[in-house]
């Protein structure tokens, strides 16, 4: 079964959005990041409202799933990889 690849919408200066990729990286997780935010003008288009009601960034996209929050998102992910960086 292929495993889909986590797209992080968000641009790179946010620092909500570097958590987010600091988690990827230290876990080796694959992900693909795309540029939304402000100054890019997307994230009040209908497409991106739908994935994310407050039209802030980040949010992480896995398959259907859209999540928003960046706290949120870092204790998803912790738990679908099992990480050490979430306690049981």
């Amino acid at each position: 079964m292929e495993e889909t690849v986590l797209r992080l919408l968000g641009r790179k200066t946010s620092g909500n959005v570097q958590k987010v990729l600091f988690f990827f990286e230290e876990t080796g997780t694959p992900y693909t990041r795309e540029d939304y935010g402000r100054q890019f003008n997307n994230t009040q288009t209908p497409e991106y409202l739908k994935l994310n009601p407050n039209a802030k960034v980040p949010t992480l996209v896995d398959g259907d799933l859209a999540i928003w929050e960046s706290n949120t998102i870092l204790r998803y992910l912790a738990a679908k990889a099992g990480s050490a960086l979430y306690p049981s």
